[in-house]
């Protein structure tokens, strides 16, 4: 009996959530950011719009308006103006539908430190109704790091050509009470003005990224023209039809202009920035690496063998030669060369290093550096507690959080293939963000790479599973307490 009734309850819960839905649009989600000349935005958003038409209509009612749908968009920043195409599919009352849109959006207000957006987006939708053309101009304020809220009004208008098909009964009294089912196709025009108010939050944690809410609140006014009329039906033999009933109620014609109606619509995405590759510096100096210079050895320390107190040491004379035809002096730690035209020296700043036996030259000891040429330590000196500290921290650096947590909700929705590809993506290192153009790593040798490579991805791996795994940890709670508070009504 209980579980009859749980039955019955989840039923009422998603039918209660489909009246919700609204066959209606109000939003758009796109990044509030200034984009610069030539950077582009790409953005994938879902949409959940609620009213904008009114109930009371049984039989004509469809604006062909995706209410429910998913859009993928690309802007691409200009002088001072953004601009790009977007495609979406949504859900409307005759089944799916498709969803093709061009963004316009222009930069005002840059020179008083308060950027708004100007601009509109302009749409048809596909649907088994028909197409209809939706224009949704606004104006709204600009989102930066440290600054992650905004708001603005819109405009709505949506104009459209449909059909719909009405369906009715009749009751042949000549022969047992004959019910016979009908129906019948019409054309009709829609067309609505609405306005409203947009409020949401985007995230700016990375240079790359965003993560958006938006809430849109609106007005609507939808009216319906149709010269459709009842079917000429025999009379004679029909006691009854259910067309009858529904006609007058209208009084006497199908068309209708609604009173203004609310609309709420949520929305929810991403963004992906891309900078014009024309305007990266290609010489930028990469950042100083965060290292951990080693301690230095030990001074070496002599001691007086009767009195046993330490013996201070002298400095060394410094060990010069004097070239015997100019008297300039030769430093030991030098390359010396003469031009054989004038005879003149030639100094270069390469570091040469000799045998203390032998006295011949031989490579100098390979040395890590920072940006501005300061020696921190040498490679051989290098020990792996050092490449792996070094290795851990950089995957800390390249990870990002929001984008795995991002996925991890993801995979809980599109869980039959969602939660495989997430422990495949987590568990065998795919598409790791190791860089190698890091400096620390280049200057290490062959085996101390492979040191570095392994740390790296030990690290990389664990980040993943704690950003992963504990979104999808999340999700699958939730759902648990969803369906306990079903449950328990």
């Amino acid at each position: 009996m209980n579980r009859n009734i749980h039955h019955s309850q989840i039923i009422f819960l998603c039918s209660f959530l489909l009246v919700l839905v609204g066959c209606h649009n109000n939003a758009h989600l796109r990044t509030q950011k200034v984009l610069k000349p030539g950077e582009k935005a790409y953005s994938a958003s879902g949409v959940l719009a609620m009213g904008g038409e009114d109930e009371g209509y049984r039989e004509l009612n469809n604006t062909g308006i995706m209410g429910l749908r998913g859009e993928v968009s690309m802007l691409t920043g200009g002088e001072d103006s953004e601009s790009g195409p977007y495609l979406g599919l949504g859900a409307g009352e005759d089944g799916p539908g498709l969803i093709l849109g061009y963004d316009y959006r222009k930069y005002t207000g840059q020179s008083s430190g308060q950027a708004k957006k100007l601009g509109a987006q302009i749409e048809v939708n596909f649907s088994g109704a028909g197409q209809t053309f939706h224009l949704r101009p606004s104006l709204t304020s600009t989102t930066k790091r440290g600054r992650p809220f905004y708001g603005g009004v819109h405009g709505l208008l949506a104009v459209g050509r449909l059909m719909d098909r009405l369906e009715w009964e009749t009751i042949d009294t000549s022969y047992y009470w004959n019910y016979e089912y009908h129906e019948q196709e019409f054309d009709y025009n829609f067309n609505s003005l609405g306005a409203g108010l947009t409020a949401g939050m985007e995230l700016l944690a990375f240079n790359d990224n965003s993560l958006q809410l938006q809430v849109d609140v609106s007005l609507v006014k939808n009216s319906f023209n149709t010269d459709a009329e009842p079917p000429v039906i025999d009379m004679e033999n029909v006691e009854w039809f259910s067309w009858e009933e529904e006609y007058y109620e209208y009084g006497g014609d199908f068309s209708h202009s609604d009173d203004p109606v609310l609309m709420v619509t949520g929305s929810a995405g991403i963004s992906f920035f891309k900078p014009d590759p024309k305007m990266i510096a290609p010489l930028e100096p990469f950042p100083v690496p965060s290292y951990r210079p080693l301690a230095p050895p030990p001074e070496k320390i002599i001691y007086d063998p009767e009195t046993g107190l330490p013996v201070p040491s002298e400095p060394e004379e410094p060990k010069v030669e004097f070239d015997p035809e100019t008297g300039e002096m030769i430093q030991k730690d030098t390359e010396t060369s003469y031009d054989p035209e004038t005879g003149g020296l030639i100094k270069t700043n390469r570091e040469i290093i000799h045998d203390p036996e032998t006295g011949l030259q031989v490579p100098a000891k390979p040395t890590l550096k920072t940006s501005d040429g300061t020696i921190l330590f040498s490679k051989k000196e290098l020990t792996y507690d050092d490449i792996k500290y070094q290795a851990r921290e950089a995957a800390k650096r390249m990870h990002n959080k929001s984008t795995h947590q991002l996925c991890g909700v993801g995979s809980c929705v599109f869980y039959l293939i969602g939660l495989p590809a997430a422990v495949l993506y987590v568990e065998s290192g795919l598409l790791s963000t190791l860089d190698p153009y890091d400096p620390f790593y280049v200057e290490l040798d062959p085996s101390q790479r492979i040191q570095y490579k392994h740390a790296y991805k030990q690290e990389e791996k664990q980040l993943r599973r704690k950003s992963i795994y504990g979104a999808e940890g999340f999700c699958v709670g939730f759902f648990f307490i969803i369906i306990m508070m079903i449950g328990g009504v």
